[in-house]
C-alpha cells in the first residue's frame, strides 16, 4: 500500500502540522497546516498536485539560490504539479497552509491538474481571496469534529475555482464601481459578455459608447488594468476552455462560438496563453477527471 503523499512530506520537512484533515465533496482535498522558522528543505516530485498558500509570517524562497523560481509572501500561493521536486528556504518564522489534491474531482480540479500538468513547474500567484478562503479551511479544520463540513466544501470549490481563474487571467481584476466611467465600461463587459462570437473590435467597442478609439483605450485600460484586445481575447479563452471540458462539440465549431476566425486562430491563441493545444488540454482535463 501506497504511503499518503502527505505523509511522505512531513518526513521531507521533519515537521508534524499543526492541523490536517480531509476536506470532502465534489472537490475533495486533504489540508495541512504549518509553522516553521529558519530552515531550509527539499521536497521530492509529488504524486499528486498541491495548492501551497502561505498565511503570514517571513519571506520564502523556492528553487536553487541564484536561479528562485518564486519568492513568496502572505497571501501568496503555488500550484505544484505532481512529480516536479522543490526546494524551499525559510528566512524566519511563517505560516502556510498544504492542500494536496484527491484523485477524484470536479471540473475546476480537473482543470487545474491540466493546467499544472502542461506546465510542469510552480505556477506562483498572489491572489487575497485564495488567501483568505485558505485560512478559514484550515481554521475551520483546527475544530475538529464541530468544524462545518458543508461549510468548508463550499469554501474549497470557492478557493479552486479563484484559482484558476487567477491563472488563466492574470491581469484581468474588474472594474471599480468609483470610476467615474464606470457605466459606460459595464456597457461594454455587457457587449463582450453577450456577443463574444461577433465582431469585438476596438472600433465597434468604443462606438458603442460613443468615445474616440484612443480615449476608449485609455480609459478601458485605467479601469481593467488590461487593453480591450487582451480582454476580448481573455473572455474567449474562458468560454473556450469551458466548451472543451464541458461539452463534445468539436474544436472548430468551438472556435466559431468564441469569436476565433478559424480552427488554427483559437489553436494558436489557446497555446500561446495555455502552453498547450485546445484538443491537448481537452485531453488532459478527461484524463484527469478519469
Amino acid at each position: 500500500m501506497l504511503t499518503p503523499v502527505w505523509l511522505q512530506v512531513r518526513r521531507q520537512l521533519l515537521h508534524q502540522p499543526i492541523v490536517a484533515g480531509e476536506i470532502p465533496g465534489p472537490n475533495p482535498l486533504f489540508a495541512e497546516r504549518y509553522l516553521f522558522q529558519d530552515i531550509e528543505r527539499a521536497v521530492s516530485g509529488l504524486r499528486r498536485t498541491a495548492l501551497v498558500t502561505q498565511i503570514g509570517g517571513s519571506r520564502v524562497r523556492e528553487g536553487e539560490p541564484g536561479r528562485w523560481r518564486s519568492m513568496n509572501l502572505p497571501t501568496q500561493s503555488l500550484l505544484i504539479p505532481r512529480g516536479v521536486p522543490t526546494r524551499w528556504h525559510y528566512s524566519g518564522a511563517v505560516d502556510f497552509a498544504v492542500f494536496y489534491f484527491h484523485e477524484s474531482g470536479d471540473t475546476v480540479m480537473a482543470s487545474l491538474e491540466a493546467l499544472a500538468r502542461v506546465r510542469d513547474a510552480p505556477l506562483p500567484f498572489s491572489d487575497p481571496l485564495v488567501s483568505a478562503a485558505a485560512l478559514q479551511l484550515v481554521e475551520e479544520l483546527q475544530k475538529g469534529a464541530s468544524a462545518d463540513q458543508g461549510f468548508t466544501e463550499r469554501l474549497a470549490a470557492v478557493m479552486l475555482e479563484q484559482t484558476y481563474r487567477v491563472l488563466v487571467a492574470p491581469g484581468s481584476r474588474g472594474i471599480s464601481p468609483r470610476h467615474v466611467h464606470f457605466a459606460r465600461l459595464q456597457s461594454v463587459l455587457n457587449l463582450v459578455r453577450d456577443d463574444l462570437a461577433g465582431d469585438l473590435s476596438v472600433a465597434r467597442l468604443a462606438a458603442s459608447v460613443g468615445l474616440s478609439e484612443a480615449h476608449f483605450c485609455r480609459i478601458f485600460r485605467d479601469a481593467t488594468g488590461v487593453p480591450p484586445h487582451r480582454y476580448v481575447l481573455t473572455a474567449r479563452l474562458d468560454l473556450a476552455r469551458k466548451l472543451l471540458t464541458q461539452s463534445t462539440l468539436p474544436i472548430s465549431r468551438i472556435a466559431g462560438e468564441c469569436g476565433f476566425s478559424s480552427q488554427s486562430h483559437l489553436t494558436a491563441s489557446f497555446r500561446a496563453v495555455h502552453s498547450v493545444t485546445p484538443a491537448r488540454y481537452r485531453a488532459h482535463v478527461r484524463k484527469s477527471a478519469n
